[in-house]
């Protein structure tokens, strides 16, 4: 079994020079927990809840403060043909929640712990 069937293709985006408060705010609309950033249309990184605490945390500007000051550039993304027990193994290692998911090197989709909960407890 691979992940293709489990990931989420529902990638919701954000433009880097969007204000932390407009993330969050698409965040809620569309019941997510990570935005794709994109700058000039190509994907440059994800910015998470974590990473709206952290800016909080710090004191940020919420409406002053742009998305690419607190987004995380994508090092790491996970393949459609990866298993979800890979997948859930490299997240855990890094310490993370989401990844992106690719197609022969092309964006097509996000996976998150979610997805692997939900995934490991419909069986």
């Amino acid at each position: 079994m691979t992940i293709e069937r489990i990931f989420s293709r529902d990638l919701v985006t954000v433009p880097n020079d969007e204000s932390l408060l407009e993330a969050a705010k698409r965040m809620r609309a569309s019941n997510v927990s990570a935005l794709a950033v994109e700058e000039e249309g190509e994907l440059v990184a994800f910015i998470t809840e974590r990473d709206l605490v952290r800016a909080m945390a710090e004191g940020a500007d919420a409406a002053g403060t742009q998305v690419r000051d607190y987004a995380t550039g994508v090092l790491v993304t996970a393949d459609v043909s990866d298993t979800p027990a890979d997948v859930a193994k490299r997240m855990l290692e890094l310490g993370i929640r989401h990844l992106p998911v690719t197609d022969e090197s092309s964006l097509v989709g996000i996976i998150s712990t979610r997805d692997l909960l939900a995934f490991a407890f419909r069986r």
